[in-house]
């Protein structure tokens, strides 16, 4: 019975090693994508970014007449 128990615990830690050496080739891969000198750069045009709902509320406020205090 004690064998069994450790055929279990080998099969585990071998599985856990193939899934980390899976997770370690596509991170590989994932980090040689990003690193790659040899690509052409991509081209940015000149655009105005869109403001975000932030920004948005921002300028409503700023553009709001101020409000008069009864005093």
């Amino acid at each position: 019975m004690s064998w069994q128990l450790w055929v279990l615990i080998t099969l585990a830690a071998a599985g856990l090693v193939f899934l980390a050496a899976a997770r370690m080739r596509h991170a590989r891969k994932v980090f040689d994508d990003i690193t790659e000198l040899h690509r052409p750069a991509a081209r940015r045009e000149a655009v105005e970014p869109e403001p975000d709902e932030l920004a948005r509320a921002r300028a409503r406020h700023l553009e709001a007449e101020p409000k008069r205090r009864h005093g």
